[in-house]
């Protein structure tokens, strides 16, 4: 029946949005299923399935639903509209583009509730020693680590919110578009264009004339792990011209190789975006 269908298909989209609170990333999932299964009934089927999915997390916490519509909602709605003005546009481009939007309003739902999340992170420093029972359990030693660990945490929150929240969105449409073309992954491109800012903002800080330090340190941030990203998929292309025919094996080595030799896949990454390539249109 259309009704039970509808209702599975809203439940299925909570389940996802919930998973993605633990897993940022998996945020993509949403997007995914929406663009896989529900738009591919009438768009009263996909309306349907969107008031259903508002209800529900409004019933829970309305702070949920301005979640919601703050990222996995506003990725789709981004996908959507450069899939209609964008398609000749390199991926790597559209995905670097469409993130923006995602991370602004991650990142200023992140600063409005910077005093909270500070607040939290303290009162767990504080009282974490004052926990008899905890410290009895995995000793003080053990306790002390996890107070560092949480204030390492906090300063990273503070001085990199904004970049943290463009990592999670990338990555999320990275993989969203991993899952859509997967063919089309070695066709992948990015401009070279990208490092200009890069390179101005490492001349601005050489001889000390920046003008917002937090926001330029997360703007390195974002081009390093964009080019970091993309070496990646330079990996994957060079396992695939070696003869390694597994895809599975080509994405988990070409992701360990980026995640533990990051500065080597960005450099690499860098050098292959001068490549000069004619842009072919990738449906989706």
């Amino acid at each position: 029946m259309p009704i039970v269908s509808i209702l599975m298909s809203a439940a299925t989209i909570v389940l996802y949005f919930f998973l993605s609170l633990f897993l940022p990333f998996l945020a993509y999932l949403i997007p995914y299923y929406k663009i896989t299964r529900v738009n591919l009934y009438k768009k009263k089927y996909s309306l349907a399935v969107n008031i259903i999915v508002a209800l529900i997390l409004v019933f829970i916490n309305p702070g949920y639903l301005m979640l919601y519509l703050i990222f996995p909602y506003a990725m789709e709605f981004m996908f959507y509209l450069f899939n209609k003005i964008a398609k000749r546009m390199q991926v790597f481009n559209r995905i670097v583009l469409m993130s923006i939007v995602p991370t602004i309003l991650i990142s200023l739902y992140l600063y409005s509730n910077m005093d909270m999340i500070n607040y939290t992170m303290n009162y767990m420093i504080t009282n974490l020693p004052r926990m008899k029972d905890i410290v009895e359990q995995v000793g003080i030693e053990t306790v002390v680590a996890v107070q560092e660990s949480i204030q390492e945490s906090m300063t990273l929150v503070t001085n990199y919110y904004i970049f943290g929240a463009f990592f999670v969105v990338i990555v999320s449409y990275f993989f969203l578009f991993l899952n859509l073309i997967p063919s089309t992954y070695k066709l992948w491109k990015i401009s070279c264009y990208w490092l200009i800012p890069y390179m101005l903002i490492l001349w601005a800080h050489k001889y000390n004339i920046s003008s917002n330090l937090l926001i330029e340190n997360n703007i390195l941030e974002c081009i390093k792990w964009m080019y970091v990203l993309y070496g990646i998929k330079v990996m994957y292309s060079l396992l695939d011209r070696i003869g390694v025919k597994a895809n599975i094996i080509k994405h988990a080595i070409s992701m360990m190789i980026g995640l533990q030799y990051a500065p080597f896949v960005f450099i690499l990454g860098a050098l292959v975006s001068f490549e000069f390539i004619e842009v072919k249109e990738i449906k989706i």
